[in-house]
């Protein structure tokens, strides 16, 4: 037996606590829940927003400790023992799986909200630092995935457009009613419709502290809003706890706001609308409030904002808002900021990709290139667009100027 110099304990003991340190992080940064993942540093969000990438560092830290810890656990016996390098291996491997696994994976599972932020400052060196070796590392397995999924899930033969075409050709030939393949087309394009382009935004959400402040009235608020629930938020609209019906807060007016919450549902604001009607249907709920890629609140969405995509506006002609798009003189019409890109294309025969936007107020703003200012002009593809009305930091309304004649009066005839 050798003597063993206690620098070489205190290694494998540091080791030991790495192991431990990095196994702890990935199952607490992979165990958060949309509300943890929201509540937590912005520089763990934007690592979880690229997911493989972490995943990878985590592990390439935790393999280099490991390996280390088994090849300096090696030194602790001399040259040519067979029988103590076997003893002393199967005692690294049970304290490497004991205090650098099973314990600080146990821990994570329990406290991951409290695991993920103390690990965090350590786990952002290594993301930063190992990016050159696990970049290749990425490429390969994107490479493999996709001969995987080619594989796995080879491309169907009925694919959306195909169904779209043989809608159109049924009401061609008399097969379906036009309004019926009408529905079956919006039902098929609803795989290609994403949450926020059909959300209502955060801006437009009435959201109720679960302090009960001006319960009241947000409540009425949320009537004349036709809002059957409202988000119940601690601190602020990133903040989403719960879900609380507007007719629970009327009926029991003495109850606290906190007896009377309920769960709510998160969903990415990337969904497809698909997605959504299925998620709501499996959770048997009727919203859900909307995240982007940093955890934080989008919006709160629907099924009734789903249906609406499909057969139109659900309201009663006395509930009706006023139009997206109103004439206000020859060739001139006033448009919501808060008209979506897609409607936009149809009521003026454009085709504008969103990109960073989805709605005209987006638009608009990204051609000035800043905050949009009322009797701001630019123009696009024959348009002239004059901002009409700006509150705060949103633009409200805007003036388009038509010239081409024979569009002037289809946008007529589709606005009476």
């Amino acid at each position: 037996m050798i003597e063993v110099p206690a620098w070489l304990w205190a290694l494998l003991a540091g080791l030991l606590v790495c192991s431990g340190f990095f196994s702890s992080s990935e199952t607490a940064f992979f165990s958060l829940t949309p509300k943890e993942r929201s509540k937590s540093a912005k520089t763990l969000r934007r690592m979880l927003h690229d997911s493989r990438r972490l995943l990878v560092t985590v592990l390439l830290c935790n393999l280099v400790v490991n390996v280390s810890f088994f090849a300096f656990a090696a030194r602790l016996v001399p040259q040519g023992e067979g029988l103590g390098k076997v003893l002393v291996g199967l005692g690294a491997l049970v304290a490497l799986l004991v205090f650098g696994e099973i314990l600080p994976k146990t821990l994570a599972l329990a406290a991951p909200a409290f695991v993920a932020r103390i690990t965090t400052p350590g786990i952002r060196v290594a993301y930063v630092l190992l990016f050159p070796l696990a970049r290749p590392i990425l490429s390969l397995l994107e490479a493999v995935q996709r001969q995987l999924d080619r594989f796995l899930r080879p491309e169907r033969g009925i694919t959306p457009d195909l169904l779209a075409r043989v809608m159109e050709r049924g009401a061609e030939e008399g097969v379906l009613l036009e309004s019926e393949a009408d529905l079956l087309t919006e039902i098929i394009e609803l795989d290609d419709i994403r949450v926020r382009e059909i959300m209502k935004p955060r801006v437009d959400t009435l959201f109720l502290d679960i302090s009960g402040n001006e319960r009241d009235g947000v409540c009425s608020a949320a009537l004349w809003q036709r809002q059957a629930w409202l988000p119940v938020v601690d601190g602020g609209p990133d903040h989403v706890v719960g879900r609380v019906a507007v007719r629970d807060l009327l009926r029991k007016r003495k109850r606290p706001v906190r007896q009377l919450v309920m769960p709510v549902k998160f969903v990415p604001e990337v969904a497809s609308a698909m997605d959504l009607l299925r998620s709501l249907h499996e959770d048997r709920t009727s919203g859900a409030v909307v995240v982007d890629e940093w955890g934080g609140t989008a919006g709160f969405v629907t099924a009734e904002d789903v249906f609406e995509e499909i057969v139109g506006d659900l309201r009663t002609e006395d509930e009706m808002r006023v139009p997206a798009v109103v004439p206000i003189g020859e060739g001139r019409f006033r448009v919501s900021g808060g008209l979506p890109i897609r409607d936009w294309n149809e009521h003026f025969g454009l085709e504008v990709v969103p990109r960073d936007f989805e709605t005209v107020g987006g638009f608009v703003t990204a051609l000035l290139g800043r905050i949009p200012r009322a009797g701001d002009e630019v123009s696009t593809g024959g348009l002239e667009m004059e901002v009409h009305e700006v509150r705060g930091r949103r633009l409200l309304t805007v003036d388009i100027g038509v010239s081409d004649s024979s569009r002037t009066q289809r946008l007529g005839r589709a606005n009476r």
